[in-house]
C-alpha cells in the first residue's frame, strides 16, 4: 500500500490541531471555572456559604431602592458552646443559623466574621416578624454526638438611610442596646443610642451623636 506523503501530512496536521483546539476549549471551562470560583471566594464566606462584607457590599445597590430595613445580629451563648465542645461543633451552629437565616429572610444575609451577621430585610419588617425570627434561631440544634444547643440571638434594627455603612453603624448601635439590656430586639434611636460604645467591646466606636437622626417608624 503506497501512502501519499501529502496526504499523510495533512492527517497529521487535521489531528494535530484537533487535539490543541480540544485542550484548548479544556482550559478556557477550566479558566473559566478557576475565575467563578475566584468570584465566589471574594464575596462568600466560606464556612456559611452567606455573602461576606464584600458580597454584602456588591448586593446593596441592587437593594437599597426597595429602602430596605437593615439588621445587626449577634449570637448569645455561641462562645460556650465554641469554647466547651470545640470548634466543630462552634462551626456547625454557624452553620445551622446561617441556613435558617437563608431560608427565613428575603432579601440578602451576610457573616461579618464570627457570630456577626447582617440582614437586608426587603420585605416588610416589622418587631414582630424579626421576633419570630429570633425565636426560629433558638430552636434547639443537635450536634454530632447528640447532644443539643442553644442560642438565642440579639437583633438591632435601623431603616435604610441609602448608605450601607451608616444603616450597618444604626443596626449595631441598636444591637448593642438590645444585647446590653436583655430585649433581644431593638430598633435604633437616636436619642437611646447616642453613646459611643465601650471600648472593652471588640466592635468598632460608634459615636451615635455625630450621626443624623432617622425615623423608626418603618419597623416600629
Amino acid at each position: 500500500m503506497i501512502v501519499d506523503p501529502a496526504a499523510l501530512t495533512a492527517l497529521t496536521v487535521g489531528l494535530v490541531g484537533l487535539v490543541v483546539s480540544c485542550w484548548s476549549t479544556r482550559s478556557a471551562w477550566s479558566l473559566r471555572r478557576q475565575l467563578t470560583a475566584a468570584r465566589h471566594d471574594a464575596t462568600h464566606d466560606r464556612l456559611t456559604g452567606l455573602l461576606n462584607r464584600t458580597g454584602l457590599a456588591d448586593t446593596w445597590p441592587h437593594l437599597a431602592p426597595a429602602r430596605p430595613v437593615v439588621a445587626v445580629l449577634d449570637l448569645d451563648g455561641f462562645k460556650p458552646v465554641n469554647d466547651l465542645r470545640g470548634h466543630a461543633a462552634g462551626d456547625l451552629v454557624l452553620t445551622v443559623i446561617a441556613g435558617r437565616l437563608r431560608h427565613a429572610v428575603t432579601g440578602a444575609v451576610a457573616r461579618l466574621g464570627g457570630d456577626e451577621f447582617a440582614l437586608i430585610l426587603v420585605t416588610a419588617a416589622d418587631l414582630h416578624s424579626v421576633r419570630q425570627l429570633a425565636t426560629l434561631i433558638a430552636a434547639p440544634i443537635p450536634l454530632t454526638s447528640g447532644e443539643q444547643v442553644t442560642v438565642t440571638a440579639s437583633i438591632g434594627l435601623a431603616p435604610s438611610t441609602g448608605d450601607l455603612a451608616d444603616a450597618l453603624a444604626y443596626a449595631d448601635a441598636a444591637m448593642y442596646r438590645a444585647k446590653t439590656t436583655g430585649t433581644g430586639v431593638a430598633v435604633y434611636d437616636a436619642t437611646a443610642d447616642d453613646r459611643t460604645t465601650p471600648a472593652a467591646d471588640p466592635r468598632p466606636t460608634i459615636r451615635t451623636r455625630n450621626l443624623p437622626s432617622i425615623p423608626v417608624e418603618a419597623v416600629a
